[in-house]
């Protein structure tokens, strides 16, 4: 019984699950250069599905743009060497076609694929230059 009132009115053990408590708070939001290194790595990782996404998402769009923009120039080209203002005139179509329905979402899906990696060096370089 004399224990157990002991134990109700000791302030140490109290005290030290406080201190330990507040120190173990404080650890949890400064962090050292190697947890900071181990978060980066698990950010990488937990990334992966998404470039899955941004490449196929590149490739869905990017290459049809572009082989779709390839056909109309040497379509021009060709109706240019016979001098057919008619195959000319398709292979503009062609062009406005692509540009008007593929040139707004490839360009969202390529700033998508590459602003990362440009956002990561041009943070990188603003660091470097106010160290």
């Amino acid at each position: 019984m004399f224990s157990l009132l002991s134990d109700l009115f000791k302030s140490e053990g109290v005290v030290k699950k406080a201190v330990d408590g507040v120190y173990n708070g404080v650890d949890k939001v400064i962090f050292t250069d190697e947890e900071k290194a181990e978060y980066f790595l698990r950010l990488l990782e937990a990334y992966h599905p998404f470039k899955l996404a941004q490449r196929f998402l590149a490739l869905l769009f990017v290459v049809p743009y572009v082989l779709s923009f390839l056909v109309a120039f040497f379509t021009f080209v060709f109706g240019l060497f016979l001098r057919s203002s008619h195959i000319t005139d398709v292979s503009l179509e062609i062009l406005e076609f692509t540009n008007n329905y593929l040139g707004v979402p490839v360009s969202v899906i390529v700033a998508f694929y590459f602003a990362g990696g440009a956002l990561n060096s041009l943070r990188r370089r603003i660091n470097e230059g106010n160290s």
